[in-house]
């Protein structure tokens, strides 16, 4: 019984794809996002963040990834917008100390552009949002850029007096640069 069991499962791992995950390149990576407040642009990043990613660009079907953002390492361009965005009536980090992204899908565009949808899991809420970005080798590495639009509301960011968005607009574009290093199935 116990060879049987033992053989089926090397057939099981031999007929399943074999991903081996890549390795994000935090130095050559980034997450930024930028919306208008009191209709001024304003910029800013999160400086600390992971992924899980096994992605082919030949089989982008076949994608695996997850990233995951620390929403206390949000840089808005000064202390007290930090602080401010750390706050309950926006991120509420003592709570929701992160935000997720799990692409479900992920189809080619042509042209070396891709589109990966899934959901999107921000202080208890998820939505889901599609992204859509180009690949290209760079080096030994593969270098992810794209981003995506989002309703900061819909994620309840901005409670209370701040969800006036004559203050602080609604819309948010998401861009981000992921560099993978290694290959899948290497």
């Amino acid at each position: 019984m116990k060879r049987m069991l033992a053989g089926a499962l090397v057939a099981l791992s031999l007929a399943a794809p074999a991903f081996a995950a890549q390795t994000l390149v935090p130095a050559k990576s980034q997450i930024g996002f930028a919306f208008k407040q009191m209709g001024v642009g304003v910029d800013g990043n999160f400086k600390t963040f992971a992924a899980q990613v096994a992605f082919d660009p030949a089989k982008p079907e076949a994608t695996q990834a997850t990233f995951t953002v620390d929403l206390a390492s949000i840089d808005v361009g000064g202390p007290d917008g930090n602080a401010e965005a750390k706050k309950k009536a926006w991120f509420d980090v003592a709570t929701h100390p992160k935000a997720t992204f799990t692409a479900k899908s992920v189809k080619a565009l042509g042209g070396g552009k891709f589109e990966a949808r899934g959901p999107l899991t921000i202080k208890g809420t998820s939505r889901d949002v599609v992204a859509q970005f180009t690949a290209k080798p760079v080096g030994n590495d593969l270098q992810l850029d794209g981003g995506f639009p989002l309703k900061r509301l819909q994620y309840k960011l901005g409670d209370g007096a701040w969800a006036d968005t004559e203050t602080v607009a609604d819309d948010v574009q998401v861009k981000f640069r992921f560099t993978l290093a290694g290959k899948p199935g290497q």
